[in-house]
């Protein structure tokens, strides 16, 4: 490859994915590439001389009889053979069409093409490491790159073309320090791709480019210049827009105006505002999809932050906290006449430590999924001003290379990154910002320092039916013995390893701290046999004698304090051990590491890094083991709002066993742990009530009802003409029925529903053993054989499946826990919502049961105080996912005759949309309801109420 290579872009379809078992090539295109410039095409279907499966000419457009006078491979072969001899072979994915391509050829006697080959999609996640998307399809939405027909050979070929002109170009815009530390990874990628790398560096240093301006080089990386921190300047505040007049006169043209949206700005602003004369409020304010929520109470915000004090917005995950960001303040910018600064903040390990990253650099990394990583970072320095790894849409986030590089909380002034360290950036930003964006999460562990170091600001939660349970979680201690084990046996090859570098061979002539590392060897020995004293003793009083279950292999066992404290004292030499253990391994690892600093310099890049893994396998234990103390000290001091737990895999796997603390409820710590480090704290959210005056829902946020303000948002949907509601009046009975002909009738009902209509169907169900045996079902029914059906558990991530879904037509996915919330599909993404049963919580789960203890205790009765109400405001969002605008229509059937049969299940409809008229019957009287809902034409026009 060179400056004057022609590139030949190809892409194929198929009849299948393996020659060898027959399937062929029904169309090819290539255009050709050259100086950064289309030259030619060649493009043409091709007779298979075989069936084109139905599939298949749905996927392409590409039918039998299209092909049936098209040429046949032979006839092509040459032509193709000449063309792309001499060339460099591109594909969107090029470990298969290259050796599809050369079978073809080899089956009609011609040599296969012995050319270089690169991968445009290794080259798109490398160069594009943002994309949250690397299909075709979405990098060339992404740039505006045209494709009318996605899987038509010419189409893609032509796209592929594109995009690859437009990575190249891309390539060669890199700083030359970043291109030769892109070459000296030396990484494994498809063919030939990593040889661009010298392409590029060769044709800049021909063509020296200066360094931009937005750029510039830090200790071998090339970085992002940060954007310096501004406060917004504080200006005479701007009389807050009250009436009608006034908000539209500021509202951009195109912004529909949404009453109740005006109704829940006022609501908040008035609480709110002149505090030297009422008193403010606690407040809680229910805001259902549709009316602009997030725009409800940022504007007003905007307002009363004007003389200074920052608002601390939280929500339930990153990505929405990226939502507000990127959508919400821009919006709110539009509106208001006065600047708006904002900044999100996570934690710290959600952001790249760059110390830690250029050391791995130096390192010969033999993953493939390692050295990719690496790649895509250091163009990502490039691009990135927050270090936020977020921004890499990456779902090997969690890899094991990301323990190695992402922030740990704390910089010295003596690392080389100090300047440019991304979590102080983060802290520069936040103290000038007058929105503040965190997560629940964040918020649970860092609420005091927030309300510190903003003296005092307004608190928004939004999303905040999650804030309970993310609290919890949040605050939760687990301990899992075989982590504990297993890094304890990494610390003990990394001192002694029979084959390959050790660290007493990188200390042989140093007989001292030798010494010093067999002790420490000796003292992970200790640690490691006395954790195995305490595993056996836990699993044999609390586990051995249970038994599993087929659908749950998982067993969790609740301990009581005295319990756990009891065994405390009969482990107290095990624990004794373990304390001091821990505090021998950190006071050796730190003779060591003085020894290491004073030699720094006579250690290459592999054996420093050999140390360093050292360093943090050491402090991570100790973080564990503090943990499994702490948990101890905890059942000791019998705080009755902490629960313990133990857990194990499946019966009798006491290797899987881990030991766990939790907060019990978030009454009183809600209130005296986040609340009050803020002004009286607003909670929104699309679901939170479960009855008008819902006791329930306070409880859950920790509110006095005396010091608590509500508000209900009326929603702008008309759910009598957009939706129908269908509840079954009859079933099998739920606390008898045998599993597997729960799963027969959900199956036949299923069939009868969903085949009935040929709609985009989201069927939810409460367990996923459930929802694997319906599937298993499901796709022998000939209605859905020519239906895309997705499962959670057994069709890809959540998101993945969503993504599936969104893009499909008449599919079927059927989801468990969080399908029944927070998954957006409006329009024809989503027509039926089937619910399988009502969504009560496991009463055998350890912190249902402990609540239900709790709620007894105290003279509660815990279904009509917790069971019911959180039942209720589930199903409430999952009826939720059905109407997402206001020109949405779709049918919403619910299996579970109890809704019917019971006086409780008039308390959860009445819940439910005043105006959603529920429809009951059996089965068969409900799919002829369907049918005949889905038969009635669209209204040309929904009046929004």
């Amino acid at each position: 490859m060179d400056q004057d290579t022609v590139y030949a872009v190809v892409d194929i379809e198929t009849t299948g994915t393996s020659v060898q078992d027959g399937d062929r090539i029904i169309q090819i295109g290539c255009v050709f590439v050259q100086h950064n410039q289309i030259i030619n095409h060649f493009t043409t279907d091709v007779n298979p001389l075989r069936e084109i499966p139905a599939a298949i000419s749905r996927l392409t457009g590409i039918s039998n009889q299209r092909v049936r006078h098209a040429p046949l491979f032979d006839d092509v072969a040459g032509t193709l053979y000449s063309l792309l001899t001499d060339t460099v072979f591109v594909a969107h994915n090029v470990n298969f069409d290259l050796p599809f391509v050369n079978a073809e050829l080899a089956r009609v006697g011609y040599p296969e093409l012995d050319i270089e080959a690169l991968d445009t999609v290794s080259l798109s996640q490398i160069l594009l490491p943002t994309a949250a998307s690397f299909r075709l399809r979405d990098l060339s939405g992404l740039f505006n790159i045209e494709h009318d027909s996605p899987h038509s050979a010419d189409s893609d070929a032509s796209a592929t073309a594109e995009l690859f002109i437009f990575l190249f170009r891309r390539l060669r815009a890199l700083p030359l320090v970043t291109l030769h530390q892109m070459i000296a990874l030396n990484a494994s990628l498809p063919r030939q791709t990593a040889t661009l790398f010298r392409v590029a560096l060769a044709l800049n240093t021909q063509q020296p480019r200066k360094l931009p301006d937005y750029l510039y080089v830090k200790n071998g990386l090339a970085l992002r210049r940060a954007e310096p921190a501004v406060p917004t300047p504080l200006t005479a505040p701007t009389k807050y827009p009250k009436t009608k007049k006034q908000k539209q006169k500021l509202m951009p043209q195109n912004l529909e105006w949404r009453p109740e949206q005006a109704k829940m700005m006022n609501y908040i602003y008035n609480n709110y505002a002149h505090a030297d004369q009422h008193p403010v409020k606690q407040m809680v304010v229910e805001a259902p999809t549709g009316i602009g929520k997030s725009l409800g109470y940022t504007l007003p915000m905007a307002y009363l932050g004007q003389t200074g004090r920052p608002v601390v917005i939280s929500t339930a995950t990153t990505l929405l906290q990226e939502q507000l960001m990127e959508q919400t303040l821009p919006l709110l910018r539009q509106i208001v006449p006065f600047p708006i600064n904002a900044t999100i903040v996570k934690g710290s390990r959600h952001y790249l430590d760059l110390q830690r990253f250029a050391g791995t650099l130096a390192l010969n990394e033999s993953s493939k999924q390692t050295q990719l990583l690496k790649l895509r970072l250091l163009v990502w320095l490039t691009m990135t001003t927050t270090g936020d790894l977020d921004e890499l849409h990456l779902a090997t986030y969690r890899a094991p290379y990301f323990q190695e590089i992402v922030h740990e909380g704390t910089v010295t002034e003596d690392n080389p990154f100090y300047d440019d360290d991304f979590l102080r950036r983060r802290d520069q930003q936040l103290s000038q910002a007058q929105f503040v964006i965190v997560n629940h999460a964040y918020l649970s562990e860092h609420a005091a320092d927030l309300g510190h170091q903003l003296d005092r600001p307004y608190l928004v939660i939004d999303e905040a039916q999650h804030l309970p349970d993310s609290t919890l979680r949040q605050r939760r201690r687990r301990v899992k013995f075989a982590k504990i084990i297993n890094e304890l046996h990494h610390i003990q090859r990394d001192i002694s390893r029979e084959m390959g570098p050790s660290l007493l061979t990188l200390f042989a002539a140093d007989q001292e701290t030798q010494a010093t590392l067999t002790h420490l060897l000796h003292s992970s020995e200790r640690v490691e046999k006395a954790l195995v004293t305490v595993v056996n003793q836990l699993f044999l009083n609390f586990l051995a004698a249970k038994r599993g279950n087929a659908q749950n292999t998982t067993i969790e066992e609740l301990v009581s304090a005295d319990d756990l404290a009891h065994n405390g004292q009969q482990l107290h030499t095990a624990l004794t051990q373990i304390k001091n253990g821990d505090t021998q391994l950190l006071v050796q690892l730190g003779v060591i590491r003085q020894r290491f600093d004073q030699e720094h310099e006579r250690f290459v890049a592999s054996q420093r890094y050999l140390f360093e893994q050292l360093d943090t396998r050491v402090h991570l234990v100790d973080e564990l083991l503090q943990r499994l103390l702490g948990i101890f000290q905890e059942a000791t001091e019998q705080d009755a709002s902490s629960l313990f737990w133990v857990t194990i895999n499946h019966v009798g796997d006491r290797g899987s066993l881990e030991l766990a603390s939790g907060l019990l409820a978030t009454q009183g710590f809600l209130r005296q742990q986040i609340y009050a480090a803020f002004q009286p704290v607003l909670l929104t959210g699309a679901t939170l009530f479960s009855s008008g005056r819902s006791q329930y829902v306070l409880d859950q946020f920790d509110l006095d009802r005396e010091d608590t303000v509500t508000h209900r948002m009326r929603s702008s949907f008309d759910y009598a003409t957009q939706a129908q509601l269908l509840l079954a009046d009859s079933g099998p009975n739920l606390t008898r029925v045998a599993p597997a002909d729960y799963v027969t009738y959900l199956t036949t009902a299923l069939t009868q529903l969903a085949g009935a209509v040929h709609k985009q169907t989201l069927i939810l169900f409460n367990s996923l053993n459930v929802i694997e045996q319906v599937y298993d079902q499901l796709i022998h029914q000939p209605e859905f054989a020519r239906r895309e059906i997705l499962a959670q558990g057994i069709s890809g991530s959540r998101e993945r499946m969503t993504k599936r879904f969104v893009t499909g037509h008449d599919s079927i996915l059927l989801g468990a826990a969080s399908f029944w919330e927070g998954i957006d599909l409006p329009a024809d993404q989503l027509e039926l919502l089937i619910v399988t049963r009502l969504p009560f919580e496991s009463p055998d789960r350890v912190f249902v049961k402990a609540n239900y203890a709790r709620l007894e205790a105290a003279g509660k009765n815990p279904f009509y105080n917790a069971a019911l109400p959180a039942a209720t405001l589930r199903l409430r969002q999952g009826v939720g996912r059905l109407i997402r605008t206001p020109q949405d229509r779709g049918a919403v059937v619910i299996l579970d005759q109890r809704l019917v049969e019971r006086q409780y299940g008039k308390s959860i409809l009445r819940a439910l949309p005043k105006d959603l008229t529920p429809v009951t019957g059996d089965v068969g009287e409900l799919t002829q309801a369907l049918v005949k809902f889905f038969e009635k034409d669209s209204p040309d026009s929904v009046d929004p109420a």
